[in-house]
């Protein structure tokens, strides 16, 4: 960044901060900003961040632009929220921030750290090692492995099923390969269907069990892909909702009421417009 760019940023973000401060004023502000506080808060922490990597994945600048716009103003929120409990500001929060990102990058920011060219997997080694250090070597010697690699923090539940399965590779408790977990997978299927339809009504738990069986082996199909299970769920949805706006075009051409249409009508339409999107 310029020096011209740095100031507009930095006036830019403490008029925002301050438009925060504003709305969250005990008596002049906005009475739901005012109710908020970090529970509440964080339906839309992950909302606004599945709506940004939502518009990362597409073509249009602006929307990224906009919806980064929305987690920052999470971020500020949030960060405001603690400053009126007198935890901590927005200040704490971006040095340390940075003061973690210095640390973790000695190859840009202490030059004497190596000479020549750094290799990603290195760097990747690395981070990591300074991030164990940083973490206390003692302390996280007593966790257990998932403990320690903090998989219980990863959202969503299939990015996080992804990670279970990356640690549980570093210690070859595995498949070999995707036929492997394919396999499995099948298998997770039946036993759905088998609970599915042996299920008692009042008591789900068992097929509620088996469901949650299969989506744990379809992310680690997925990972023995070297595929990303939440995006590539997210590119399914989006395939649906493609078909359907050209399903609903093809009903107005036709004069199809889908508040009225038939089960039949339904699935043309449906047909005509996978065929008219591949």
């Amino acid at each position: 960044m310029t020096e011209t760019q740095t100031q507009e940023a930095l006036k830019a973000f403490s008029k925002f901060c301050e438009t925060i401060a504003t709305l969250r004023h005990p008596e002049k502000g906005c009475p739901w900003d005012v109710e908020q506080t970090h529970k509440t808060l964080r339906k839309y922490m992950i909302e606004e961040a599945y709506e940004a990597s939502a518009a990362m994945g597409g073509e249009h600048q602006e929307s990224i632009c906009d919806e980064l716009g929305d987690v920052l103003l999470q971020v500020v929120l949030n960060a405001q929220v603690a400053a009126d409990s007198g935890n901590f500001t927005i200040v704490d929060v971006i040095k340390g921030i940075d003061n973690k990102m210095r640390r973790r990058h000695p190859h840009v920011f202490q030059k004497h750290q190596h000479d020549g060219k750094v290799d990603p997997e290195s760097l990747h080694q690395q981070w990591q090692s300074i991030k164990a250090q940083e973490q206390g070597g003692d302390t996280q010697a007593s966790l257990g492995i998932f403990k320690k690699a903090k998989v219980e923090k990863v959202h969503p539940s299939t990015s996080q099923a992804y990670k279970i399965g990356k640690v549980a590779s570093r210690i070859n408790f595995d498949w070999e390969s995707p036929d492997e977990v394919f396999a499995v997978l099948k298998s997770e299927f039946l036993e759905l269907e088998d609970a599915w339809k042996n299920s008692e009504p009042g008591n789900r738990e068992h097929l509620l069990d088996e469901i949650g069986d299969v989506y744990f082996s379809l992310a680690q199909f997925c990972r023995h892909l070297k595929v990303d299970p939440e995006l590539t769920a997210q590119e399914g949805n989006n395939k649906f909702l493609k078909r359907f706006e050209c399903l609903e075009s093809l009903a107005k051409k036709e004069g199809i009421d889908l508040n009225m249409a038939s089960r039949e009508q339904f699935e043309s339409l449906w047909k005509k417009a996978k065929g008219s999107l591949q």
